[in-house]
């Protein structure tokens, strides 16, 4: 086909260019973001529904794609460390779950 190989070739360049741009590996307010939501759920299956720790870390495991290891590698970090003890203080109840991540489900 006629002209098939210009088009590729234009693409190709397009997207190489647009990719010097950004910068490599994974968002970090995203990944700020996923581990806040894992704080937040660990604090849920432990104090409200009262989950054994290797239940907790098999539910967010599945819930969050993680393996265990990087679930618990992530939780020791001293943000999330700190965000879970400070949540742990506050104690916030199952509304409050809610009303801060109304599209999680909390039973």
């Amino acid at each position: 086909m006629k002209g098939v190989q210009t088009l590729f070739s234009q693409l190709l360049t397009a997207a190489s260019e647009d990719t010097t741009r950004r910068t490599p590996g994974r968002n970090r307010e995203l990944i700020a973001r996923r581990d806040e939501r894992l704080v937040y759920r660990h604090y849920y299956y432990l104090r409200i529904s009262k989950k054994r720790y290797d239940e907790i870390i098999q539910l967010l495991s599945e819930e969050f794609d993680l393996s265990g290891y990087t679930i618990i590698e992530r939780l020791q970090l001293e943000n999330n460390f700190q965000l879970l003890k400070q949540v742990t203080a506050q104690q916030p109840g199952l509304n409050d779950l809610r009303k801060r991540y109304p599209w999680m489900v909390w039973k």
